[in-house]
């Protein structure tokens, strides 16, 4: 409130308002989630196409909410143990595919090594993007078709040190998922 007033003085000091000039604070009373497209919600935030996104699922936590875009209805960055990332997002019906389509063709085209994995990696399409190191870094990606929206859900995470976390995070978030809808 000191805020606002030190605000108002100021530019009363200026010279505003000017004449003819009306001033609207209908604008400043706007939540700041309004204008991001999202919505505090229990146990997490929805976003105004529906995706619900907790605010922890299994041992990852959010740390982002996502805009949409052309390809991307709204999503989610989400942090783990040591570094491993996730990013889940909600696209049009059929979209999944595509963007799946879309990640492998980009990750070929920049000279990224395509991998074979086994376990719950294996149903998902993976590189490995860094091989100078003691451990690879592998990005993974799957696509899920829902009944009324796609989902698409990223991980990057280190081979061989975190493999074995990756099968309980696809269950955590195939699970979040399967609320969805």
């Amino acid at each position: 409130m000191l805020r606002a007033a030190a605000v108002l003085v100021l530019l009363a000091a200026m010279g505003w308002p000017r004449p003819g000039l009306v001033m609207s604070t209908a604008n400043a009373q706007v939540p700041p989630e309004k204008d991001a497209g999202w919505q505090s919600d229990v146990g997490g935030l929805r976003h105004f196409t529906g995706l619900r996104c907790p605010d922890v699922v299994g041992a990852y936590f959010r740390i982002k909410a996502m805009e949409g875009d052309a390809d991307s209805l709204a999503g989610c960055i989400y942090t783990g143990r040591d570094g491993i990332t996730a990013v889940l997002r909600k696209h049009l019906q059929s979209g999944g595919r595509r963007q799946a389509l879309k990640f492998s063709r980009n990750y070929k085209a920049a000279g990224f090594e395509p991998i074979t994995l086994t376990g719950a990696a294996a149903s998902g399409i993976s590189f490995r993007t860094r091989n100078w190191t003691p451990t690879s870094l592998c990005e993974t990606l799957w696509y899920f078709s829902g009944t009324d929206a796609d989902y698409t859900l990223w991980l990057a995470y280190t081979l061989p040190t975190q493999d074995i976390e990756v099968g309980p995070a696809l269950d955590s978030f195939t699970n979040v998922l399967a609320k969805q809808n």
